[in-house]
């Protein structure tokens, strides 16, 4: 999820103070610049990505650039500045996953040729573990998929919950189940809802399979030392957990 990961946009305001080089347009604080971050943490790595733009445009603006000389860092860890096919220019960094603890705070740095300005946004999507299906467990199509996992303490939240085939292997399975549901622990999927695909059904009727469950919370950039942004300036934050398992008859 590049998609981007959401989350550390703030910083993204470069220019304090002065001008960019070379022909391209860059972000100047003054402009009121809105900073969109995308935080994604699958257990394994943490993913930022952001992106700067000029509210004014709306839709129709595309990603502005920082200035020369300028750096964006998110909990000291400098982001990189990457060029989509498109021409647009977003930041990149790998964090720490998201520990069990919670809330959890990311802090962003603009640096510039003046001083630096400092952003933070304070994350409630913890980590979790799934504890059913166990991971490489075979799982009956002729009876219900129940899925268990960690809820959070005290949260009234909700959670997605996804039911493929493996990812990037042969389509096995049926169109992927998707369903949003009260973090509470459990969910039963009903074994009805979990079928072989009719066009082309593995001979021996075994389908290699995942349950993905992510917890999403999208919040604000907090300037916590000199600089602003956009009010609409934000993290979106994603926190999700995999197990495969095989799908039996």
């Amino acid at each position: 999820m590049r998609g981007a990961i959401g989350v550390l946009g703030a910083v993204a305001m470069a220019v304090l103070t002065g001008g960019c080089g070379g022909s391209e347009a860059c972000a100047d604080l003054e402009d009121d610049v809105l900073l969109t971050a995308q935080l994604t943490d699958n257990g394994e790595r943490a993913r930022v990505e952001v992106e700067l733009r000029r509210p004014e445009l709306a839709a129709g603006s595309i990603p502005v650039k920082l200035c020369e000389d300028h750096g964006l860092r998110v909990d000291d860890v400098a982001m990189t500045e990457v060029k989509r096919p498109s021409g647009a220019v977003i930041y990149e960094a790998e964090l720490d996953v998201v520990s069990q603890q919670q809330p959890l705070t990311r802090r962003f740095e603009l640096r510039t040729g003046d001083g630096t300005s400092e952003f933070t946004a304070t994350i409630d999507a913890p980590g979790f573990e799934i504890s059913s299906p166990t991971a490489d467990s075979e799982v009956s199509r002729a009876a219900a998929l129940t899925i268990t996992w960690e809820p959070p303490h005290g949260a009234d939240a909700k959670i997605a919950i996804k039911v493929a085939d493996e990812i990037d292997g042969t389509a096995c399975l049926g169109a992927p189940i998707e369903l949003e549901e009260p973090d509470d622990g459990e969910v039963v999927v009903p074994k009805s809802q979990v079928e072989l695909t009719p066009e082309m059904p593995p001979s021996d009727g075994v389908c290699a399979a995942f349950v993905t469950l992510s917890r999403a919370q999208t919040v604000p950039l907090t300037p916590t030392g000199g600089g602003s942004l956009h009010p609409d300036s934000r993290v979106e934050a994603t926190t999700s957990r995999t197990v495969s398992f095989s799908s039996v008859p």
